[in-house]
């Protein structure tokens, strides 16, 4: 008989090799031929759907500040031990508390399948009770877009059938200054653990931290209405803010661009 955690790699790895197989056949039922949509462009689609509609359509425009964000979750993580997939879902099932770093996870939502790859999740006996968003700002803000970026992995976690029924996502956002810092990650960990499972705001170092109780059905809420989206249900809605406009690296190229500023 095979143990919880292998169990758990078997499905992981079908619903994968499913979804590319549709892709390939062209069966996926995707915008833009998608075999599956990611926690990332769902958590885009709150900051300006259209946006993410230019970027399936004209691909990745590099940016400072993309690359500098890149950079600083590279730097955060530097200091992560890497392990099989299968070693790490077994630690996920055992007594030890687990912190699992740049962890790729996949499941199925109604007739779609999600994918996201977490900044951290703490488990134990195959319970998922805590999970970590890092963002590098220089506002102090836990935005909307963050917020639903870690509802939409702990849908994630849930639809791979572990134990959510105590998680609390943490929202740390660092100071883009402070990327350099060795220990912030471990720090943030730290302090939201020993702060434990009640919704709060912590000042960890330069960083300020959000811990919030996960609730799944605030999550489908979030996830249906972006879902709509990648059925092709409805076409994109752009920003109304055009401050967002402004700073925006499709705005040479977007033809909603001229009518939302002028709001």
């Amino acid at each position: 008989m095979k143990k919880p955690y292998e169990k758990l790699l078997d499905e992981q790895e079908r619903l994968y090799q499913d979804a590319v197989t549709k892709q390939q056949q062209g069966e996926t039922n995707v915008r833009f031929g998608r075999p599956w949509v990611s926690a990332s462009r769902i958590a885009e689609q709150y900051y300006c759907e259209q946006k993410v509609e230019l970027h399936q359509q004209l691909g990745e425009i590099e940016t400072e500040e993309k690359q500098r964000g890149t950079d600083a979750h590279e730097e955060l993580t530097e200091e992560a031990i890497e392990t099989s997939r299968a070693e790490l879902f077994e630690r996920i099932y055992s007594d030890q508390l687990t912190v699992a770093q740049e962890m790729l996870v996949m499941s199925r939502f109604r007739d779609l399948v999600l994918l996201g790859q977490v900044d951290a999740v703490v488990f134990r006996h195959g319970q998922a009770l805590m999970l970590f968003e890092f963002k590098f700002s220089r506002s102090k803000i836990p935005y909307n877009g963050y917020h639903v970026q870690a509802k939409v992995y702990g849908k994630i976690l849930e639809g791979m059938g572990l134990d959510v029924s105590n998680l609390h996502y943490v929202i740390a956002v660092i100071p883009p200054a402070s990327r350099n810092e060795s220990t912030l990650f471990s720090t943030i960990v730290d302090a939201a653990l020993t702060n434990g499972p009640n919704q709060a705001r912590l000042n960890v170092g330069p960083a300020h931290v959000y811990v919030y109780p996960y609730r799944s059905h605030d999550a489908e809420r979030d996830i249906d209405w972006a879902l709509d989206y990648w059925r092709s249900n409805r076409e994109a809605i752009p920003t109304r803010n055009p401050n967002k406009c402004k700073s925006c690296e499709y705005r040479n190229s977007c033809k909603v661009k001229a009518e939302v500023s002028a709001r």
